[in-house]
């Protein structure tokens, strides 16, 4: 029995509930989320420049400066202002790699998922002769 996987989702799942408690609160005045996550992932979305200069990884900071934050079980979005712009980005949680608030000497490590393959499916095709009795 692998463990890990079991612990693993327990520890996203408590990453979910403080992030709601965030987005439907506030966050407390002693405390800064640092989220690391990888970047070269066709799941994650980022500016174009961030990920540039970040191609692998990147660690935002909630603290002040956000916006619009929502968590459901597959990933966070929020708005955050990148050089005075300011941009939706969204983390799917298979590509966390840590969670942190340094203020409480808080930190959750995880290992980053493969993203997940959407099923190709292809149209379904009526023909005309079927729908004629």
């Amino acid at each position: 029995m692998n463990y890990q996987i079991y612990l693993q989702k327990a520890l996203l799942t408590a990453v979910q509930d403080i992030l709601n408690d965030v987005a439907a609160k506030g966050i407390e005045t002693n405390c800064a989320y640092y989220m690391t996550f990888e970047t070269n992932r066709d799941d994650v979305v980022l500016p174009d420049f961030v990920r540039k200069k970040y191609p692998t990884e990147i660690t935002l900071v909630l603290e002040n400066q956000f916006k619009n934050l929502s968590v459901d079980h597959e990933k966070i979005t929020v708005d955050l202002s990148f050089g005075g712009i300011l941009s939706t980005v969204c983390i799917p949680f298979r590509a966390l790699k840590q969670f942190a608030d340094p203020n409480h000497n808080f930190v959750l490590n995880f290992e980053p998922q493969p993203p997940t393959k959407q099923k190709a499916t292809s149209p379904k095709i009526i023909h005309l002769d079927d729908l004629r009795k």
